[in-house]
């Protein structure tokens, strides 16, 4: 997967620039805007993952490459505190949740994400299905810290949880 992948490099550009020009203010399509409503995406990924479970973990890893590859350099240096404060604002400053921060150290964090995006108001599926947000975490802290992460979650709005919630743990190899 990561040598397909690795065989487009300018698509890691590409989705780079965009998160730039977002961040920016700017508009990535010039007539529709960066705005979408939400139900286009969140439809979708709860069927795809309700009909195809085995789904979740290649979403994860895919998350996982991209998290590596386009967010990474915005966070080298600090450490797991200093990131999930850092990043705290941002997912209420992008629109796909409302982060808080429940505990920090070096080898691990706990955060909760409310309203979120990809499954608040979907109804009691019994599954956890932000493996998006979990692998694109995972990704961005491993490349920070140098030293892989991985992120579970631990709840989730479409399992009948009020919130979602992850935890950072930081492998030591």
């Amino acid at each position: 997967m990561r040598d397909k992948i690795a065989s487009h490099p300018e698509l890691g550009k590409a989705f780079g620039e965009a998160y730039g020009k977002y961040s920016r203010g700017e508009s990535i399509r010039p007539t529709l805007g960066n705005e979408m409503q939400i139900f286009y995406m969140r439809e979708r990924q709860t069927l795809t993952f309700l009909l195809f479970p085995e789904l979740l973990k290649l979403e994860y890893e895919v998350a996982r490459m991209i998290g590596e590859s386009v967010m990474a350099d915005q966070m080298g240096g600090y450490t797991l505190p200093e990131i999930m404060a850092h990043n705290e604002p941002i997912a209420e400053r992008d629109k796909y949740a409302i982060e808080k921060v429940i505990e920090a150290d070096d080898k691990h964090a706990i955060y909760r994400h409310y309203e979120c995006a990809d499954c608040y108001g979907v109804p009691n599926i019994g599954m956890k299905i932000c493996a998006y947000e979990a692998g694109t975490a995972a990704g961005c802290f491993s490349a920070a810290l140098g030293k892989r992460c991985e992120v579970t979650e631990t709840k989730c709005c479409a399992n009948g949880d009020p919130y979602c919630e992850f935890l950072v743990t930081v492998v030591e190899e």
